[in-house]
């Protein structure tokens, strides 16, 4: 996942004959940051008119009538300072594309380079460089200008089926690739399930005895009528994934804390994701969304702003002729019920109606598995790969790892919060506050992912994984091989908890992530983390709290990175303001460009505020041309 410049190159402008000229009489030129022009603000000359064109007149064609003439009108050039749309550059850096004033009516929009030098105060004369008869650019010539327009203009998209230019295009979706093997062939039993998580009842869970004995005292009923308390059996209902013959069983309970599994809440975002992303568009009047708005109020009364018309006015609507008038349309109140509209009217906090949900649920599973016969949905999600747009790709990777971390990493957030005394090896690792928790959540690695370009063809490297959410999210939202490496004991086994069940889910949900996915227990510093360095593409290091000896330890890894990979992280490796010189030009910073950014609230889990986060690109062109300039220097003395 890298940048692109503009594609600079000249542009041809209306083909005009050489006998006609117009003439530029310059004035003062627009201002504003990033000029497109490349050129810095001017102040106006007093008593100097504002730009002016003669238009061109086109000259007809051979043997065609000649057309009567017509006398050309002056046409006022524009000096504004246009802003154009978001769009990356080199080096990892995105910002506005160069604003640009336009001096000009014809259908000529980019200036060559050699143009853009030639624009001084004083008067230009310009003739064409064109001996054609034809006064117009040619359609063929229009159309491959439109063309190259739009490919240099159009902002990225990224992070989505939709490629951009330099951006592979993979397909998102694995639907009639997956089958019921599951995990070695025990079906889809080898995810962990809502009740299962409920209960606790896995092994290797923090505080869960693998005996389905946990107490349920932290669960409440959520459905008011009998049958769906909090009693055994526990009130359920089971659910069709995408997957052909893939199904879960949601336990219908709320927790009393935030800070525990919520299968009702859990079960909203799966229902909802599906409606909005699975279903194509020949189904959606039987299914529906859960975001659809159904009219159940009474027929609205007059306004009291205004008075209805008397009978007698002319402008009061007559009745309607029966001989001639179609049907009524059919009320809000009488049209189908969606599945999506019974499902959200049992579940609104004024109803909380359990037997309407379940009846619901049954309706959808039976809809599902038809759509799942017909294989319809199939072939919907191979063409919506396309055309998936980046925050709709990024919201279905987000429910889905969200499902897998509720459910094996939740319940060590005690132990990740408040970790217990370190191995010794470990402690030896630690020189200062380098062990304290904290997490990028999904909005962060989301930017990252599309700042960075990540591609299938890419490698992703986290430097202090966690629990190994970044890994997981670059493995699935940009579909590249990603790899983590973790020091502490509990992220590190939560980490491989999380990696086996997002695989399952994936399957589930027939999403097409990369299955190479690794992460290691241990210190960065050793091992095979230099063989991942000498290929990766993209680093990321959380090194918000590394001591200065740690980040100089990264800082000589990353000497053997090769070029163009860039390195993130939320504390700078290199100085802002560095200027290199013959004391440090074998530094580190000589073979760095560094750019900043900003991150937003809730992006990161100490803190709920904003911050910055840099992007170092290993660039090794600024030291050689460095040598050069030196080595000519030499040889001038």
């Amino acid at each position: 996942m890298d940048f692109f410049g503009g594609q600079g190159g000249a542009s041809k402008g209306p083909i005009v004959g050489k006998a006609i000229t117009k003439k530029i009489i310059s004035g003062p030129r627009p201002t504003g940051s990033g000029s497109g022009s490349g050129s810095s603000s001017a102040p106006a000359t007093a008593g100097r008119s504002t730009p002016t064109i003669a238009k061109p007149v086109a000259r007809p064609a051979a043997g065609s009538a000649p057309a009567p003439a017509k006398k050309a009108l002056p046409v006022i050039a524009s000096t504004s300072a246009k802003a154009g749309p978001s769009r990356p550059i080199a080096g990892g850096l995105a910002g506005p594309s160069g604003s640009k004033a336009h001096l000009s009516a014809t259908s000529s929009r980019a200036s060559t380079p050699s143009s853009r030098r030639k624009r001084t105060p004083s008067p230009v004369r310009s003739e064409s460089s064109s001996n054609s008869d034809s006064g117009s650019e040619s359609p063929k010539a229009k159309k491959a200008q439109e063309k190259k327009r739009k490919r240099v203009d159009a902002p990225p998209t990224g992070g989505s089926g939709s490629a951009t230019p330099g951006e592979e295009k993979r397909e998102l979706w694995c639907l009639d690739k997956v089958d019921e093997r599951g995990e070695w062939g025990r079906g889809w039993a080898g995810f962990v399930g809502s009740e299962a998580a409920v209960r606790q009842d896995v092994l290797g869970f923090a505080g869960g005895k693998g005996e389905g004995k946990v107490s349920l005292d932290k669960y409440m009923a959520y459905f008011d009528q009998e049958g769906f308390g909090n009693q055994e059996p526990l009130p359920s209902v089971e659910l069709l994934y995408p997957a052909v013959g893939c199904k879960e069983r949601f336990v219908l309970l709320v927790p009393t804390s935030s800070r525990e599994y919520n299968p009702i809440s859990e079960l909203k975002s799966v229902l909802k994701t599906i409606l909005e992303h699975y279903i194509p568009p020949s189904h959606a009047h039987l299914f529906g969304t859960l975001s659809d708005s159904i009219d159940l109020d009474p027929l609205p009364l007059p306004s009291r702003l205004h008075s209805p018309l008397p009978p007698s006015s002319s402008l009061a609507t007559p009745p309607p002729d029966p001989s001639t008038s179609s049907p009524a349309p059919t009320p809000a109140t009488l049209r189908q019920e969606t599945i999506g509209d019974a499902l959200r009217k049992a579940l609104a906090n004024n109803r909380r109606d359990g037997p309407g949900f379940t009846r619901a649920v049954e309706r959808y599973n039976t809809a599902m598995a038809d759509l799942q016969r017909s294989g319809e949905m199939q072939a919907w999600m191979r063409e919506k790969s396309g055309v998936m747009g980046q925050g709709e790709w990024s919201s279905v990777v987000e429910v889905v790892h969200e499902q897998a971390y509720s459910r094996v990493v939740g319940p060590y957030s005690d132990l990740l919060e408040h970790h217990p005394k370190h191995p010794d090896e470990v402690a030896k690792a630690i020189s200062g506050k380098e062990d304290a928790y904290g997490e990028l959540r999904h909005k962060f690695m989301s930017q990252i992912v599309h700042d960075t370009h990540l591609t299938p063809s890419s490698t992703f490297v986290d430097l202090g994984s966690g629990v190994a959410n970044c890994v997981l999210q670059t493995a699935l939202q940009a579909g590249c091989r990603s790899l983590g490496v973790e020091l502490l004991p509990v992220p590190a086994h939560c980490a491989r908890l999380q990696v086996a069940e997002v695989k399952k889910r994936w399957a589930m949900w027939g999403l097409n992530g990369h299955i190479g996915v690794e992460v290691k227990e241990g210190d960065f510093r050793t091992g095979e983390v230099g063989r991942w360095l000498a290929s990766a593409d993209v680093v990321l290091v959380n090194n918000e709290v590394f001591p200065p000896a740690l980040n100089d330890d990264l800082k000589n890894m990353f000497l053997d990175l090769k070029e163009g990979a860039k390195i993130i992280s939320l504390k700078p490796f290199v100085n802002e303001g560095f200027r290199m010189n013959e004391n440090n030009c074998d530094s580190f910073d000589a073979i760095v460009r560094l750019s900043v950014h900003n991150y937003y609230q809730d992006w990161v889990s100490w803190k709920g505020d904003s911050g910055r986060y840099y992007v170092q690109v290993i660039d090794r062109s600024k030291r050689r041309k460095f040598d050069e300039e030196m080595k000519g220097g030499r040889r001038r003395r």
